[in-house]
């Protein structure tokens, strides 16, 4: 449709490179945005019009695979084919990350959902492959509350006990609820015990619970590196982690597109999420965007894959997040390799939505993770924006506080939020002026909720009704 065949495409390649030749795709038209990508608008070009659906982009010449699916943190699952072949190549890029920061061969412990999530599931066939089983498997989901296909429940016990018959000490998963964390606090302590350090794999916002629950017993964590994905790895995030004495290494994928690159070992990085994309395995460019439910603009990520072993076949797909791009040399091993592509300051398409008025969720981050935290006391984890439908076609927003927090004046709460809010422009301003008028942020003393992915996000968009319920329920 854009004119594009084949020969061109391979000597525009060659002749201008991998990058300028998807930007010049994606100034011809040639992209798809996540609504289109999710199916839940049509890809509209000019006159042009069609209808996608997820499972149109997957690759059809993949053997030796299991179904999962991504978390559905924007909208409904995508089925996701998790493949041996790729499983190896990515365990092979895990290895070199790792070894940058000088923790590969370490113990290891996975506190990553089960099936039909993708997250634990493939990282313990990477790490198994990388020579470093984890020693334990804990899941912030239950199976009873997933309730996943009896296909995959045998997959995943099938894939255990067939690695330990070939001599791998594949563990079971163990569910751990949010009340809970305290056994993956005494796992690690224990684990610690033995002088080797250990590598964690799980959210920031797993890692960060648990580094408050070993501080609340006066040890910390100083020996323990978390490889953290699912969620941003934010500067107050990172701040609690080596509070506690931890360190963090960033882990980019979606579960689309596969792992997209690593957090950089240079100790002068410009951000604490910086990664070395994976140049090799995708390519990205930006294209920039009004976001769909306005608060301007940003520089959408379109990612193509290049594996043949890649779940989906993608051209200059939006994944739904947004952040820096630059090209620059670095000192750590990652750089030396040749990965020159950096991506940085990586967040979501995350909206709030309330009266009509909305905006992208970046400025509410750094309030519900840094501000209200510092004001009224706890973690970063401790606070929630939820939003849900009030049962008479409008939108309340709540401020989930974890009861741990103590006593805290709510109102206080909301003036300081809604103050924090108005900094922004003349939108912010006028959509902070609008909620208070109409009384529609209140406070919620409830545990931030977790979504069925295991993520623990600043904003939930909530689906079920609430509108019965105390604000203080």
């Amino acid at each position: 449709m854009a004119g594009c065949e084949y020969g061109d495409l391979e000597r525009m390649v060659r002749s201008d490179g991998i990058e300028d030749s998807l930007t010049r795709l994606r100034d011809a038209g040639v992209y798809i945005t996540i609504d289109e990508f999710k199916g839940r608008q049509p890809v509209v070009r000019g006159r042009i019009q069609f209808q996608c659906r997820p499972q149109d982009f997957d690759n059809p010449f993949l053997h030796g695979s299991v179904q999962a699916s991504s978390s559905g943190t924007r909208g409904a699952r995508t089925q996701i084919t998790v493949n041996l072949h790729r499983s190896r190549h990515s365990a092979l890029s895990h290895a070199v990350a790792l070894s940058a920061h000088g923790v590969f061969g370490k113990p290891s412990v996975l506190w990553l959902p089960i099936l039909p999530s993708s997250a634990g599931f493939g990282m313990l066939l990477q790490s198994s492959k990388m020579r470093m089983p984890p020693l334990r498997w804990f899941s912030p989901v239950s199976t009873r509350n997933v309730n996943p296909a009896f296909s995959k429940r045998l997959a995943m016990r099938y894939v255990v006990y067939a690695g330990r018959l070939f001599g791998v000490r594949m563990p079971l998963p163990e569910y751990v609820s949010g009340g809970e964390v305290h056994a993956v606090a005494e796992c690690l302590l224990e684990i610690l015990q033995g002088g080797f350090g250990c590598v964690v794999f799980c959210t920031p916002s797993s890692a960060v619970q648990v580094c408050h629950s070993v501080m609340a017993r006066g040890r910390d964590l100083s020996s323990v590196t978390f490889v953290v994905s699912g969620e941003p790895l934010t500067p107050a995030r990172m701040a609690e982690l080596r509070r506690a004495g931890a360190d963090a290494v960033n882990l980019y994928a979606f579960a689309e597109g596969g792992i997209v690159g690593f957090g950089c070992a240079d100790a002068a990085k410009p951000a604490v999420d910086d990664i070395h994309a994976l140049s090799g395995a995708v390519g990205v460019v930006q294209r920039r965007r009004e976001t769909p439910f306005g608060g301007g603009e940003v520089g959408a990520f379109l990612f193509t894959t290049f594996l043949d072993r890649a779940a989906k076949v993608l051209l200059n797909v939006e994944s739904g997040d947004y952040g820096v791009l630059e090209t620059r040399d670095c000192s750590c091993e990652l750089g030396t390799v040749g990965l020159t592509t950096h991506l940085h300051s990586i967040r979501s398409f995350d909206k709030l939505t309330g009266e009509g008025m909305t905006f992208v969720g970046t400025d509410l981050v750094r309030i519900i993770e840094g501000v209200l935290p510092a004001r009224f006391g706890g973690a970063s984890t401790d606070y929630q924006m939820l939003e849900y439908e009030d049962g008479h076609g409008g939108t309340q927003l709540d401020v989930l506080v974890s009861p741990n927090v103590g006593a805290v004046d709510e109102s206080a709460l909301v003036s300081l939020l809604l103050g924090e809010l108005r900094k922004g422009g003349d939108t912010n301003r006028m959509m902070s002026e609008v909620w208070r008028e109409r009384g529609i942020v209140r406070v919620r003393r409830e545990q931030p909720r977790v979504t069925a992915g295991g993520k623990l996000l600043p904003l939930y968009i909530c689906r079920e009704d609430l509108s019965t319920r105390s604000p203080a329920a």
